[in-house]
């Protein structure tokens, strides 16, 4: 049986591992939010944005498990524990300059090795370096393309009031460990049988 995370805590959890895996990649003088930036208050500092923007059952992933049973000769009690399904968590995550950033021909934000670059060929790193999430059992990250709930990026960026940036797609499948309570059988208490003869 493959380990699962508790459903009451798997979203938190899963931001905290994506969390820690950036952090060893990302330099020190970056923050990392996870949420959008207000675009009337900007970051005063480089910021990635690791924006959760979808949570789905992965259905194409059929590894779930219905029920397992475990069986305690000493006490008679056949135990039934919950169930777990596979749940993706999908991230636009974005990089952000500071405030007083400017850019241009000429400024240190047209170079082909950019901050902005940078920073994010750091985020590549802590993905394919992470496919599996540390204090997650089975968990599975990768990088997706962009999904068609949002549209097209061009339309999402309008929607941002802001001029398109680079960004990638992460995904995080994770199996998640349903909340129903263990159900016990009773035991069995005495046993009977009839024997008829018949001619």
């Amino acid at each position: 049986m493959t380990a699962a995370i508790q459903s009451s805590t798997a979203i938190i959890d899963v931001n905290n591992a994506l969390n820690t895996a950036l952090t060893n990649y990302v330099d020190d003088g970056v923050k990392i939010t996870f949420d959008l930036p207000d675009l009337d208050n900007l970051p005063s500092d480089p910021t990635v944005s690791v924006f959760l923007y979808e949570i789905h059952e992965d259905l194409q992933l059929r590894m779930s498990q219905a029920r397992a049973q475990s069986r305690d000769p000493d006490k008679n009690v056949v135990t039934i524990s919950p169930a777990w399904v596979n749940v993706s968590c999908n991230y636009l995550i974005t990089y952000w300059d500071p405030q007083q950033t400017t850019s241009g021909v000429g400024s240190p934000g047209s170079a082909p090795d950019n901050q902005a670059i940078k920073v994010m060929n750091q985020v590549v790193n802590a993905l394919i370096n992470n496919r599996q999430l540390a204090g997650i059992p089975g968990a599975y990250t990768r990088m997706i393309p962009p999904k068609d709930e949002l549209n097209s990026l061009g339309n999402f960026w309008q929607a941002l009031g802001n001029r398109p940036r680079l960004s990638l797609h992460a995904s995080v499948t994770v199996p998640v460990s349903l909340t129903d309570r263990n159900e016990t059988a009773p035991g069995v208490l005495t046993t009977e049988s009839n024997i008829e003869q018949i001619s």
